[in-house]
């Protein structure tokens, strides 16, 4: 062990990462829209997702369409896995567009 001018610390990485994240008024709304939803394995990994394409729409100029994309791929993923039919697909775009809506209203 080298010794260090008397003050000085060691040098330790931190557990913090650098990498987008979306507020946690957002997570929270997402998990209210997600409890709606018939419980299934693969809900945790969609709604994980969706909350990592929202946190990497940063840019204002096209925050909705990177939204659209977000949502789009998210009601795909739930139609292919949990087929929870038409008028819960239907609901749940809409209150995934409120979100998005508030989001962009916010930034």
């Amino acid at each position: 062990m080298r010794d260090r001018p008397v003050g000085q610390q060691a040098q330790i990485p931190g557990t913090t990462e650098d990498a987008p994240s979306t507020p946690g008024w957002v997570e929270g709304s997402v998990e209210e829209i997600f409890a709606s939803l018939p419980p299934h394995p693969a809900t945790t990994r969609l709604r994980d997702a969706y909350l990592d394409c929202l946190a990497g729409a940063r840019a204002p100029n096209d925050l909705d369409a990177s939204h659209d994309r977000c949502r789009a791929a998210l009601l795909q993923g739930l139609q292919q896995t949990l087929d929870p039919g038409t008028a819960t697909l239907a609901a749940l775009e809409r209150r995934l567009e409120a979100l998005e809506a508030e989001i962009t209203d916010r930034v």
